[in-house]
């Protein structure tokens, strides 16, 4: 096999964090800085319903884009350019600032030409809308930008297979599916008919044909027709360098599917029962997903984010599934819900995701519900307590901080109601999107919440939370071997200084990934938080067998990037 080089690029280096294990007792700390840093009042009066962050023009600072439905009294969808010193700008270039029913924002570089593209994938519009009647213009479907050069896009939609414009697309995501070193997108769709009028209501896996061209490759794939799918998530669940796919939905199953090697899935056997939710009210819409090494064994743990009707009245927990390892190339997991400590949640919790806020070096887990108290805002973030008896264990500090939900809450049946009653009172929110990116390069990851409520604004929560220290690390592929440019699909492992390789002494994982949780997109960059460690081994195993990179002795606090030769 041909040797891979590495170049490191240091972007940032921060000064160490103190102390490296934060007190049990303290909170996450977040603030909200929406309107200081110039994102309100553009993104005000919006039905927000995806978000999606990606370094768009090379400068080393993480920009957004938020998809809105647009509806008469509400905005569309919205590009911010990180102006850098906390600072965002709208950039209102025509062709980003469509009309959509959004359902996920990706940035990737689907071309390979070393710049972030952009995919919105949306529930179709009817084709009657008022609001396009009185704009002038049809809303749009799922849509495909290019990314010319500094961010300045293109639409690339008409007439391609990824936008097909009888669709129902939810959340999306990518991957190389076949090892041909071009991102491919895995793009859900809802289960049942509703806002799309589709009739398929199968999810899509569109290849990658090359200058931004795809094809549906469903079928010839494997993926059965009629496959739904609100969340998606890809990683290497079975360790043999291969992207498998999970798709959310509860309402037709929750599956797993094993990538055989060669570009072809299956269902992986049991995955239907051991992802299985019981129902609540007749409703049991299960919406996020996401993979994450939550007790540092190497091995992807998944986590389910819920979308049930009424939780207020009969909380529901998020779902955490622990790898139990690997039989004859089958992953086996287990539900530890409640014996790892996740409570149920008064709130649809839709969003998820796992990653280390306080940079102890324990990915905490994170859903898109945010508490009020003492006009602060507060995410719910169960935060990782490390493994006991053989079991992560979480604890969640948020809930308590006020009274919802009231007795009179818990009788509330009806949705409308019970969000009047919320946007009233201001102590609780939930967003379909919430994604984790660390916008002011300090080394902790913030949250974007773009709320759909047009009179309840939108959160741009800045992490201040003290911690330990941290690196991001970025792999950057050689599209010439097999290996596409933002390197996804690799998966990183970090080890205490000297000790590269050693199982036992594995510090985290983490997937290079982005398009995961529920309609929301993430920088393709592993976040870890190393705790009192200040130095570490950093091992990279690139996708489909294409070989291992490895940096010793690399320096806390900073971003690096591990190339490819």
């Amino acid at each position: 096999m041909t040797p891979f080089r590495f170049s490191l690029l240091s972007l940032l280096i921060a000064s160490p964090a103190a102390p490296a294990a934060p007190p049990a007792t303290a909170p996450f700390t977040f603030r909200d800085v929406a309107t200081e840093s110039g994102l309100l009042p553009a993104v005000g009066g919006i039905r927000g319903h995806a978000a999606g962050w990606g370094d768009v023009d090379g400068d080393g600072l993480i920009d957004l884009y938020v998809g809105a439905f647009h509806t008469d009294g509400s905005k569309p969808n919205q590009f911010f350019r990180n102006a850098g010193n906390g600072r965002f700008r709208l950039d209102d270039q025509p062709a980003l600032r469509i009309s959509t029913r959004p359902t996920a924002a990706l940035f990737a570089d689907l071309d390979n030409d070393g710049d972030l593209d952009l995919y919105v994938s949306s529930m179709p519009a009817p084709a009657d809308s008022a609001l396009a009647k009185k704009e002038g213009h049809p809303l749009r479907g799922c849509a495909l930008f290019r990314n010319d050069g500094a961010g300045r896009f293109t639409d690339v939609s008409d007439n391609n297979a990824a936008c097909p414009p009888d669709f129902g697309g939810r959340s999306a995501t990518v991957l190389d599916y076949d090892g041909d070193g071009l991102l491919d997108l895995l793009v859900g769709e809802e289960p049942i008919t509703g806002y799309s009028g589709s009739r398929t209501k199968s999810s899509r896996l569109f290849r990658n044909a090359g200058n931004l061209k795809f094809e549906d490759a469903s079928r010839a794939a494997g993926l059965p027709a009629d496959i739904p799918g609100y969340g998606v998530a890809a990683a290497d669940v079975n360790d043999d360098g291969w992207p498998d796919l999970f798709l959310a939905a509860n309402r037709g199953g929750n599956l797993l599917f094993l990538n055989d090697g060669k570009g072809r899935f299956r269902e992986a056997p049991g995955s239907r029962e051991t992802f299985a939710w019981p129902a609540a009210d007749n409703d049991n819409m299960v919406c996020g997903v996401c993979f994450g090494d939550v007790n540092r064994d190497g091995l992807p743990d998944v986590v389910l984010g819920q979308h049930f009707k009424a939780p207020w009245t009969a909380p529901v927990p998020n779902r955490l599934y622990l790898h139990r390892g690997i039989k004859d190339g089958v992953p086996r997991f287990e539900d530890v819900t409640t014996a790892a400590g996740l409570v149920p949640l008064p709130m649809k919790a839709p969003h998820v995701e796992l990653q280390d806020f306080d940079n102890d070096g324990w990915p905490d887990l994170y859903t898109s519900i945010v508490k009020f108290a003492d006009a602060r805002p507060h995410p719910l973030i169960f935060k990782n307590l490390g493994v006991r008896d053989g079991l992560p264990r979480f604890r969640e500090d948020v809930l308590a901080l006020n009274d919802f939900p009231t007795p009179e809450d818990r009788a509330t049946r009806g949705s409308g109601p019970l969000f009047a009653k919320v946007l009233r009172e201001k102590k609780i929110i939930y967003t379909a999107p919430g994604p984790a990116g660390d916008f002011d390069n300090d080394g902790r990851l913030d949250l974007f919440l773009a709320n759909w409520w047009v009179e309840s604004p939108s959160l741009l929560l800045r992490n201040e939370t003290p911690g330990g220290h941290w690196l991001d690390v970025r792999v950057e592929g050689d599209p010439a071997r097999g290996v596409n440019r933002m390197g996804i699909g690799a998966r990183v492992r970090l080890y205490p200084a000297g000790k590269l390789g050693d199982p036992a002494a594995l510090l985290g994982s983490r997937e290079i990934a982005t398009g995961y949780g529920y309609a929301s997109g993430q920088p393709a960059q592993a976040h870890f938080g190393l705790g009192a460690a200040t130095e570490v081994d950093v091992e990279v195993l690139l996708p489909h067998g294409k070989g291992t990179l490895t940096r010793k002795a690399v320096k806390a606090d900073q971003r690096v990037t591990i190339q490819s030769p």
